[in-house]
């Protein structure tokens, strides 16, 4: 018997085209901002944003942020606590998504930390990949 899978999409990812968003990600386009015009990208732009931003550097909302770059590079940093802390915090700041996995892995030669993050948003998967290193602090 054949089974028919069911997605739900959102009303705002049907029909003519309309910026949902601004995009973190700046390219060499002629635009000032650049729009998301799918929740897909604009949870994947809300989800690099809150990994990128620092605690205390959003004004009004002292605790937003992912606190990434200040937490990694302590001595004797142990990554499933950040995985498990970020999973937290990122549920409370971008609740649309479901989580599968999260993976922090170091390269030992040089000081580089991939960060990889597995999660699906209404059936359809994605992930985000970011490198943090010291160069960027």
């Amino acid at each position: 018997m054949a089974f028919r899978r069911t997605y739900s999409i959102n009303p705002q990812d049907i029909g003519q085209p309309k910026g949902i968003g601004i995009n973190v990600l700046y390219n060499n386009s002629t635009s000032v901002f650049n729009q998301t015009y799918t929740t897909k990208e604009q949870v994947k732009s809300n989800l690099i944003h809150f990994i990128l931003t620092n605690k205390g550097e959003r004004i009004f909302d002292p605790t937003f942020g992912g606190d990434l770059r200040a937490s990694l590079f302590e001595p004797d940093v142990v990554f499933d606590n950040i995985a498990d802390r970020l999973e937290k915090e990122i549920y409370e700041y971008v609740p649309n998504i479901i989580i599968n996995n999260i993976e922090l892995i170091k390269a030992s030669d040089i000081n580089l930390v991939n960060l990889r993050i597995f999660y699906s948003i209404n059936n359809q998967n994605d992930n985000l990949s970011i490198n943090v290193s010291t160069q960027s602090i």
